[in-house]
């Protein structure tokens, strides 16, 4: 687990993105997703859902246990969404991204009907959702709450929740292209070893063997040292190829090369060749 005031290790990352895009277009995705993210950070309630102008959304998992929680879960079904606000962003076409019900409701939230009528008897007294625009229709929503109890996220979370958002969003879209395959895009199949192959074959349409070795070491989350013991060459050799190899992918950072690894593989028509090649082009 990240410690609380820190980002998830690229190590981690990586790990994470393996388990979460190999389990994409399968039935336990959703209870993989919030499995994962329930061992990095303390959330109470987790609810993943589609939503859709002038439909009830549609939910694809929680994990409410307790007669209230389902209940209100029931009740929130029925009607009250209609004025979340998150709900209102999700149907106005919403930019891709992490959104704080603290940043987003109004200022007397307390005294609006939806609070009245749901929120406070659910119990909640923070809230952030994931919102993923899949086409103009549809938008992807992962919502994480607190128990007001229990107190807000911390500072640290919310810097874990926001690190993770372009692996969250890069998952949810294979998920989705899975589940509903244009009829004119080669399908894509769940990951297993093909995402190691994915790895192997990273930047070599833009990179030199020795820089790919490099970022391969980078993406498993060696340190210069420990890239440098890997390949019997020093350490400032390492970092020597590691700036050309930032420099050539216009990047700065392990996390930058981390998301466009994520990316590139998630935009990618098949991962036995160099997703970068697809994806800069």
């Amino acid at each position: 687990m990240a410690m609380r005031g820190e980002t998830l290790p690229v190590a981690g990352k990586y790990d994470l993105a393996t388990r979460l895009i190999g389990c994409a277009g399968r039935a336990s995705f959703e209870t993989e997703l919030t499995t994962a993210l329930k061992r990095e950070l303390p959330i109470d309630a987790a609810l993943l859902l589609i939503y859709q102008k002038d439909r009830s959304p549609r939910l694809l998992f929680h994990d409410w246990t307790t007669k209230r929680g389902i209940l209100g879960l029931q009740k929130y079904l029925g009607g009250p969404y209609l004025r979340d606000p998150f709900y209102g962003i999700a149907v106005e076409e919403p930019v891709d991204g992490l959104y704080a019900l603290s940043e987003i409701a109004p200022s007397n939230f307390t005294h609006t009907q939806y609070y009245r009528e749901y929120y406070r008897d659910v119990g909640f007294g923070d809230e952030f959702n994931y919102l993923f625009r899949m086409d103009e229709h549809v938008t992807f929503a992962i919502s994480l709450s607190r128990q007001a109890v229990n107190g807000p996220f911390e500072a640290g979370d919310i810097g874990v929740l926001q690190d993770l958002e372009p692996l969250l969003r890069s998952a949810v879209a294979r998920h989705w292209s899975d589940l509903n395959p244009a009829s004119d895009t080669p399908s894509a199949n769940p990951l297993g070893p093909a995402l190691q192959h994915a790895m192997s074959r990273f930047g070599t349409s833009v990179l030199t063997e020795r820089e790919c070795e490099i970022a391969r070491l980078i993406l498993r989350g060696y340190s210069l040292k420990g890239a440098a013991e890997q390949l019997s060459i020093s350490e400032t050799t390492v970092k020597l190829h590691r700036s050309n190899l930032y420099a050539k992918l216009d990047i700065t950072s392990q996390t930058e090369l981390f998301s466009l690894f994520i990316a590139s593989v998630s935009a990618a028509p098949n991962l036995y060749d160099d997703p970068l090649e697809h994806y800069l082009n």
